[in-house]
């Protein structure tokens, strides 16, 4: 139970830091989503990144529904920003 406590608190704590280099590539401001719809799909982006069928499935529909309300080109540069910080930190993580 320790284990997976922790575990969630460092997910946590990656997807924060995924948003703070997402603000410093990305104005967030000029952006449409609100900052729950951002930091959702930061974390289905991570969950994609960690898991492979159901992470990336999740995504996708998340993707799906942003780009209804949204279109597009803001939810694709986002999303894509996303997968390069989460290369990154993988990669750190290493």
């Amino acid at each position: 139970m320790r284990e997976a406590r922790a575990r969630k608190i460092y997910e946590e704590r990656v997807v924060r830091d995924s948003l703070a280099r997402l603000a410093g590539r990305l104005d967030l401001r000029a952006l449409p989503f609100s900052d729950e719809e951002l930091t959702t799909l930061a974390r289905r982006s991570r969950e994609a990144f960690r898991r492979s069928k159901a992470g990336k499935a999740r995504l996708e529909r998340c993707v799906a529904q942003l780009v209804k309300r949204y279109g597009t080109p803001s939810v694709t540069r986002v999303v894509n920003a996303l997968e390069a910080i989460n290369n990154e930190i993988g990669y750190e993580e290493k």
